[in-house]
């Protein structure tokens, strides 16, 4: 499971965080520099410049839908109790939008702010203007309570609990995928996979490993692919796989190989054609994975599910998404979340023979066209959903219900 989500915790908040404690705005150490430990040598910036990457001048008006205030993206938990949450914030003076972070001690009930990294909006601005760039975030990640990384398509890393983040050079690649399992991260830099931007040669990506508490990133050996990348991982094993699409097809195989690139990683076959394409690790070799043609709507998305590491396949489910599905998860007593990429959840208790859809969480009209679904289960019980830019819904009874939460 990517993340863990909540058990209630009574009493006064101790401001501890899943990546560490909570700290000042702020993301550099008191000279204003931003370490890059492993791919070049240290960079210096002031406070402002980092400001002015993230606030640009230019005022153009915040479309309705997008507010002015805390809009989460993506959320990461590392025990029951406490999660980062990644969000932005728009307002008629930043074309772009302005990072924000926010964390829990009590499950995602509260949420009080917290550092973010002085990191731009990595994703197209909600009104359409701007470029994005190359180390703008979108993503956030935690392996514990010090180590965490925020991504997509730059990467940014704290190593003290988000008191202070320091930028890696991707070397002009894009990472938008990363995994944690056991003491290792891994994550795929794509050399064509910014946002907003078009392909005329075929993408390719790398996987790279480090431990955790360091940034020491190395290529897995074997670990390359064409497409758009992806990843999961559980236990000791990590798995990447490209997704095509009707423009360029690519190559739809499966990389498999151990989390800390000990060993050369292996190739097979997936079932499904180029499209869309996601898949998640329930364990080191249970895998789930959706499947679809793109450009149908709605579209067929296929569920299937392997237990010995992707090696074979069995079609278990076929659900009704527009574009298919950008999220797929399973508890340890087997109750199902597919994500879809532009509209909401739905959820099966029974291995994929009948399926619910929470009315509440699934809102077309607040996700569609406008970026993907973060969604996880990650306890029997204890899940959340996040529509893009949208609200955060948490549940504690195995997604029967779901509770709306303010991260403001």
């Amino acid at each position: 499971m990517r993340n863990q989500i909540p058990l209630l915790v009574v009493g006064a908040l101790a401001l501890l965080t899943a990546c560490g404690s909570v700290a000042p705005s702020g993301g550099m150490n008191a000279s204003g520099t931003l370490f890059n430990v492993s791919r070049a040598t240290p960079v210096t910036v002031s406070a402002s410049a980092a400001q002015a990457s993230a606030t640009r001048a230019t005022c153009v008006p915040v479309p309705d839908w997008a507010g002015s205030t805390f809009s989460p993206v993506d959320a990461s938990f590392t025990s029951p109790s406490e999660g980062w949450l990644l969000g932005l914030v728009m307002n008629d003076c930043a074309t772009g939008g302005i990072i924000e972070a926010r964390t829990t001690v009590d499950g995602g009930l509260h949420w009080a702010k917290a550092a973010a990294p002085p990191a731009p909006w990595g994703g197209v601005a909600p009104n359409g203007s701007g470029n994005v760039p190359l180390d703008g975030v979108t993503r956030v990640l935690c392996a514990n309570a010090e180590d965490g990384w925020a991504y997509g398509p730059g990467l940014w890393v704290t190593h003290n609990g988000g008191v202070s983040w320091h930028k890696v050079s991707t070397h002009r690649h894009a990472v938008y995928s990363m995994a944690v399992t056991s003491g290792y991260v891994v994550a795929t830099f794509d050399t064509c996979g910014s946002v907003g931007s078009y392909c005329y040669a075929p993408a390719t990506f790398t996987v790279e490993t480090t431990q955790v508490h360091r940034d020491a990133w190395r290529p897995a050996p074997g670990a390359a692919g064409e497409g758009t990348p992806a990843l999961t991982a559980s236990g000791s094993t990590a798995y990447a796989y490209g997704v095509g699409t009707p423009s360029f097809p690519g190559k739809v195989t499966l990389l498999a190989g151990p989390a800390n690139g000990s060993r050369h990683w292996h190739s097979q076959a997936m079932p499904c054609p180029a499209g869309a394409i996601t898949a998640s690790a329930a364990s080191a070799i249970h895998l789930l994975l959706a499947c679809a043609l793109l450009g149908t709507h709605p579209t067929a998305t296929h569920l299937y599910g392997s237990t010995d590491g992707g090696a074979r396949w069995t079609q278990f489910a076929t659900r009704p998404l527009f574009d298919g599905a950008s999220v797929i998860e399973q508890t340890p007593d087997g109750t199902l979340l597919v994500g879809g990429i532009y509209n909401g959840i739905e959820l099966s208790h029974n291995g994929g023979r009948t399926w619910a859809q929470p009315a509440k969480v699934d809102d077309s009209n607040s996700i569609q066209g406008r970026g993907y679904l973060a969604a996880a289960l990650v306890t029997n019980d204890d899940g959340y959903v996040i529509g893009y830019l949208g609200a955060l819904w948490i549940t504690r009874n195995g997604g029967k219900s779901w509770r709306q939460i303010s991260a403001h």
